[in-house]
């Protein structure tokens, strides 16, 4: 790789494939302008991407947006992202609308459409889809806009000129005021019994801990501190402590780590759960496949329908784990950093009021 200024404008040159490529940042003839050496490497790296995926010196735009999102937006989601099976199964519904199309053929009034026949259409249950979930698909549509851009597949982000009017009908979440009360909580423990009793241990360790429930089935038993003596581990490149009776989320929602300590009944669950030889990497192992839980939203939901508890959700055990601790006086900083939140007003939002 050469990158060199030649009077005003930087210039680069590579091999790939046993094929030379060169030019001029110079902003002209679809190619990009670079004002410094940095930007020059920047724009240099993405056009080898460009001859790798065969789309160098092609029109811009003409790529299908089915291959690109498989071939290279999953590529990054995956590398960087903790959550990315949100981001695959979101995609193969955008796949399924936007099939056999280019990314100059996408436009907002198209997006447009999507949003509406999303907003008429139910879920498996006969129930219309929910808003919040449709904001989260056109919300992925634009990250992977943005990738494409970035990576010289398209011009332009469609979903930034979609009309106000349309945008209000796509709430970014729902405000809930739902919390496990204790009398609830019975009836709950009451159902994780016989073929749920798997669950029990669970629940309990979540309303101990407010671990979303992807940062408890990906919980490890090596990020489980019961010792007497700290313990040390880099994320990234900062040095992280987790204390004696801590539990380590090696990257929250937001992307940072954080500790959580353990209660007491959260420490005796995590003993036992290590004590039990059918334990692997995961503090919780499927009894089924022996590796990481991935599914525990039908054995939930029934317990709680058989329980008679109604309008109550998996994530819901955190909002009441945040609600318990505003009862106790924990300030909102404190619960914010448990939660693992950028910002209070969002710790707010799962803090409600309790008798």
């Amino acid at each position: 790789m050469t990158i060199r200024k030649r009077a005003m404008f930087y210039e680069f040159g590579f091999m790939e494939g046993g094929k030379r490529y060169s030019g001029t940042l110079n902003g002209k003839d679809d190619m990009p302008h670079a004002a410094s050496k940095q930007e020059a490497r920047e724009c240099e790296s993405r056009i080898r991407v460009q001859v790798r995926a065969g789309t160098y010196g092609k029109e811009v735009g003409l790529e299908d947006f089915g291959m690109f999102f498989d071939v290279v937006y999953m590529r990054y989601s995956k590398d960087h992202k903790a959550d990315y099976r949100h981001d695959q199964f979101r995609g193969d519904v955008l796949k399924e609308f936007f099939k056999d199309k280019t990314f100059s053929q996408i436009t907002p009034m198209l997006i447009v459409g999507y949003i509406n026949q999303r907003l008429q259409s139910t879920t498996k249950r006969k129930r219309l889809r929910s808003p919040v979930t449709i904001y989260h698909e056109v919300r992925l549509l634009s990250a992977i806009f943005n990738t494409a851009i970035q990576e010289g597949s398209a011009k332009v982000n469609p979903c930034l000129s979609i009309p106000k009017s349309v945008k209000k009908k796509l709430p970014s979440q729902n405000k809930r005021d739902r919390f496990l009360t204790k009398d609830e909580e019975a009836r709950l423990f009451g159902q994780l019994v016989g073929r749920r009793s798997h669950l029990a241990p669970l629940v309990r360790f979540d309303l101990d801990t407010g671990l979303r429930k992807g940062e408890l089935c990906r919980l490890e038993v090596g990020h489980v501190n019961l010792s007497q003596t700290p313990r040390f581990f880099m994320i990234g490149n900062k040095r992280i402590e987790v204390m004696p009776n801590e539990l380590l989320v090696t990257r929250s929602k937001n992307g940072k780590p954080r500790t959580v300590p353990l209660t007491a009944e959260a420490r005796r669950i995590a003993e036992a759960q290590m004590a039990d030889v059918t334990t692997g990497t995961y503090l919780f192992t499927s009894y089924k496949t022996g590796t990481m839980i991935v599914e525990i939203k039908r054995a939930f939901c029934g317990a709680v329908a058989d329980a008679g508890i109604e309008d109550f959700r998996f994530h819901d055990l955190r909002h009441t784990f945040a609600t318990r601790l505003n009862a106790a006086g924990a300030d909102p900083y404190t619960i914010r950093d448990l939660l693992g939140h950028s910002s209070t007003p969002m710790t707010e939002k799962y803090t409600h009021t309790s008798p």
